[in-house]
């Protein structure tokens, strides 16, 4: 999604939950001097001046232990890699405890290495540890606050955006395509599994950022394709469809306009092109033996003829091979071996932050496991990889 995603991170009773409703002036968690009160994660969505749509999650303490402690703490570390900024909630009393003071830096490490951005918030009485926070966590953004006494809102908000600024990135979905005075075409085909009365988001996203831009937009179908096409005086400079009608919008389209997908769209947008271009190459290399996972960010009730369940996986057997394995995980679940797969076929991921596609790319490098994308994967399956844009 679009919201900047903020997770708060700290070892039990360091006061997140106390810091999320502070934050959106809200009884958002449930708070509790008992240790270990926030089991799952906590999500509240909020618009905030200055700093636009965002979501908070309040997680478990790092620091739970049991078998059930295990379990939140592993939820704990999934929120993290959908983060783009984590503020790590600190309280005194781990610079006054050595192994305290060691797994906060462990902890620490672990959400530098997964998040764009980290804040760090000691929620302190009366000592100050701010130099012993500085040298030992290495950063410059750092603030001291009393959530016990709802000190702080604004300055934490203001740290906030100011991360923030720090690594957003700009991308557009698809305005650095076209220029203001370009038609595009968008052709989106309204089959049983497009969504009764209303569009997907990709298309709304992309439709909103084509207008604001300036571009004339017409939106057709694919069984209309040729006569709006007939209907324009002059070629629309490019076409977007989806990607499962590649082959015959590419069939249908003039000559001198340009073609891409919504996918291939969303896999620049929420990931990393340069991996997913490559990653579709291996299925070139795929045998009777290869096992292939399918990864949808979405969790929905599949129906006949999905695209990621049912019709990428008959076209990569009718064109490879038969006997290629297929397993398919939906939503956040992810906790699986990837190192068991020669591919991964994500979805567009538009229910995704940029942070948690990203992260997931970071993993199946981890595994050197290729990776890729539903629109990459069929226009490399209909040979017309080399003849679309993103």
């Amino acid at each position: 999604m679009n919201r900047t995603h903020i997770g708060i991170f700290g070892p039990r009773n360091a006061g997140k939950s106390s810091l999320v409703n502070m934050l959106t002036s809200q009884e958002v968690s449930i708070v509790s001097s008992v240790a270990g009160t926030t089991t799952d994660p906590v999500s509240k969505p909020i618009e905030i001046n200055g700093l636009g749509a965002c979501v908070f999650i309040d997680t478990a303490g790092y620091d739970d232990h049991g078998m059930l402690g295990e379990m939140r703490v592993t939820k704990t570390k999934e929120v993290l890699k959908r983060c783009d900024i984590a503020i790590f909630l600190i309280p005194n009393t781990i610079f006054e405890d050595k192994d305290k003071l060691q797994e906060a830096t462990k902890w620490f490490t672990l959400i530098k290495e997964r998040s764009k951005a980290i804040l760090v918030v000691n929620n302190f009485t009366e000592t100050s540890y701010a130099s012993d926070a500085k040298k030992l966590f290495g950063v410059d953004e750092y603030i001291e606050i009393n959530i016990a006494q709802k000190d702080g809102r604004e300055e934490v908000l203001k740290a906030i955006g100011f991360v923030q600024s720090q690594y957003q990135q700009d991308l557009s979905i698809v305005t650095h395509l076209v220029k203001p005075t370009d038609t595009v075409v968008l052709v989106m085909p309204q089959d049983i599994q497009a969504p009764k009365g209303r569009l997907i988001l990709p298309q709304v996203q992309t439709i909103r950022e084509l207008l604001d831009y300036g571009c004339t937009t017409i939106c057709t179908t694919t069984a209309k394709l040729e006569q709006t096409l007939k209907g324009l005086k002059d070629a629309p400079a490019l076409i977007v469809t989806d990607s499962q009608d590649f082959k015959t919008v590419y069939e249908l389209k003039p000559q001198e306009s340009r073609l891409t997908s919504f996918s291939v769209l969303f896999a620049r947008w929420k990931g990393d092109i340069d991996e997913f271009i490559q990653g579709a190459e291996a299925l070139s290399s795929l045998t009777a033996n290869s096992r292939v996972l399918i990864a949808e960010a979405c969790s929905h009730a599949p129906l006949a003829e999905d695209i990621g369940r049912e019709k990428i996986p008959a076209l990569i057997r009718k064109k490879i091979d038969a006997n290629i394995k297929f397993d398919i995980v939906s939503g956040n679940d992810w906790n699986v071996d990837l190192s068991q797969y020669d591919l991964i076929i994500h979805c567009g991921a538009c229910m995704f932050s940029r942070s948690q596609m990203l992260n997931r790319v970071k993993d199946a490098k981890q595994y050197k496991t290729k990776i890729t994308n539903y629109g990459i994967t069929i226009a490399y399956l209909n040979n017309i990889i080399d003849k679309i844009i993103w």
